[in-house]
């Protein structure tokens, strides 16, 4: 028998939203947390006002919504199935910046429910309930309706089903799943499945055959929607441009990186710069868990290497911290703590598992002691988890209770914003922009030479760009589009957007305005300054 024989028959417990049979306070307290999290997830999406990350995931799927040639005619910057499925959500939810928030927050409180279910491989109900729990305290929301968060969530139901053995097909298929949802994840999300198998090959020989069987029927699940998104780059001739597209995002993110200090970069980021950092607990706590799941899994390789079989519990714990140290790789260009969450959080059930595991042989009262740190933090974390006092790396623009409470603005003339809850200073500056761009009928093109997504498509004027934001590698790799856009601009039949008086020839600028930090707080961000402008430029003879 596998190891993962063993484990499907010492837990018999079914892949299901409640157990009635036992342990049902803490399957209900789990969807009570799942709820939660969608729940903030919505009041996220409807308060949130960065433009940049919400508009650029926004016209991705938009474009793809509309019938745009995905890698031809729209930029998918990260991932093919996270574009697939939030352009469903415009089609569900309708065409506006809540609708993905609201599917990248179903995407996420499932992943809770899925962490919960994989803890029950080696935990007790009550200790894979706090687990979770912690886990939704660490980060309780989507703070990006980033591709992290689909990702993630189709490796964790990869995982439980190749842990169940019931359908190792269905494995390899969420696996592919993910894979599609955030390219760059293969380096964490591959691997351990490496181990796994060759784990069961190496350790278990009298399994070989059987071994053998699921690694097939796993590599052709892994397969199968892969070979799909070939062939339709084939079918295409859009290999090239996945390719470069893919080169374009990588050198855009790099922000100095280089082979050679990725992971010197990445351990300053878990040993110095969190550590530095004492006013955030949540980011010494991955610290924390990395080094215990470091420590834990040398702990089992050596005792494997030593010729001592480990216990079905032992196997599984390994083979999770070996998911957990894998995961700080998502986050190895920016160490952010959503990318940690989507990426190392099950290494929160190996610490309660050594804490149980440990407090076996110890008094009541060191049981206690052991217990008091991690209930404190709870406290601690909960104090921050949604109306924070100031930005944490878990809640990047904190909820204001004021907006809450009814000095919002609801934007009726503005599409993109029904729903949302908006800053009367942020729906001022849009509401400008949108008036002053809506004097152009459709004979007219936007040109955004700008990181603001959400002013190019503000007044669904038709683009020439593939991607909603200005890349400028995208006019060296594509001179047709560059072309293309001089052509129009020279024509004057061009609405420009640009964060600088570009003075063209034939151009006046008829807006400018800036933004303020408190205003749209990711501005400064990118641009490392105090402040940003932004112009619009229109043909000179237009009438105003």
């Amino acid at each position: 028998m596998t190891t993962t024989d063993v484990i499907s028959n010492q837990y018999k417990q079914k892949f299901e939203f409640i157990n009635f049979r036992n342990g049902r306070i803490f399957d209900f307290s789990v969807l009570l947390i799942c709820c939660l999290s969608f729940g903030f997830s919505w009041i996220e999406s409807i308060l949130n006002y960065d433009s940049h990350h919400w508009g650029f995931m926004y016209v991705q799927a938009l474009d793809l919504k509309r019938g745009l040639i995905p890698y031809k005619e729209t930029f998918p910057a990260y991932g093919i199935m996270t574009t697939w499925i939030q352009s469903l959500s415009l089609t569900l939810f309708g065409e506006r910046l809540i609708s993905i928030g609201i599917a990248t927050g179903i995407f996420y409180s499932f992943s809770l429910f899925l962490s919960y279910q994989l803890f029950l491989k080696f935990l007790p109900k009550y200790a894979a309930f706090f687990s979770t729990l912690l886990i939704f305290l660490l980060n309780g929301y989507i703070i990006f309706p980033w591709s992290n968060y689909f990702c993630y969530t189709f490796f964790l139901l990869s995982l439980l089903m190749f842990f169940s053995k019931k359908n190792v097909f269905g494995s390899g298929l969420f696996l592919g799943f993910s894979l599609l949802c955030r390219y760059t994840s293969f380096q964490a999300i591959l691997p351990p499945f490496v181990f796994f198998f060759g784990y069961e090959i190496i350790f278990q020989k009298n399994t070989k055959k059987t071994t053998n069987s699921r690694l097939l029927f796993f590599a052709l699940g892994f397969l199968f929607p892969n070979l799909l998104f070939l062939l339709f780059l084939l079918s295409n001739s859009l290999l090239d441009d996945f390719w470069i597209q893919n080169q374009i995002m990588t050198l855009q993110s790099k922000h100095g990186l280089t082979i050679s200090n990725l992971l010197p970069n990445l351990f300053k980021s878990i040993f110095i710069t969190s550590l530095n950092d004492v006013h955030d607990s949540r980011r010494i706590f991955f610290t924390i868990i990395f080094c215990w799941n470091f420590v834990t899994l040398f702990y089992f390789l050596k005792k494997l290497f030593l010729n001592k079989n480990l216990a079905p519990n032992e196997a599984i714990v390994m083979e999770f911290c070996l998911v957990t140290l894998l995961g700080y790789l998502n986050a190895i260009h920016s160490y952010d703590l959503f990318r940690l969450i989507n990426g190392s959080s099950l290494g929160v059930g190996v610490i309660i598992y050594s804490v149980i595991q440990t407090s076996q042989r110890l008094g009541r009262k060191i049981k206690i002691i052991l217990l008091l740190p991690l209930i404190s933090i709870c406290f601690i974390w909960a104090n921050s988890l949604i109306f924070s006092a100031s930005p944490t790396s878990a809640v990047y623009i904190p909820w204001r209770l004021d907006i809450l409470m009814g000095k919002a603005v609801l934007s009726t003339e503005i599409s993109i914003f029904k729903g949302k809850l908006l800053k009367p200073e942020y729906y001022n500056f849009y509401r400008d922009i949108y008036q002053h761009i809506s004097k152009f009928d459709h004979s007219h093109y936007i040109v955004n030479y700008t990181l603001d997504p959400v002013a190019m498509i503000i007044n669904n004027l038709p683009k020439v760009q593939m991607a909603s934001i200005y890349f400028p590698l995208i006019e060296q790799a594509y001179p047709e589009e560059a072309k293309r856009i001089q052509e129009i601009i020279n024509t004057k039949k061009a609405v420009i957007l640009s964060d600088k008086d570009i003075h063209l020839p034939g151009y006046k600028v008829i807006f400018s305005k800036t933004w303020f930090s408190g205003e749209v707080p990711w501005i400064p961000w990118l641009r490392n300054d105090s402040l940003a402008m932004i112009y619009i430029s229109v043909p000179e003879e237009t009438e105003m």
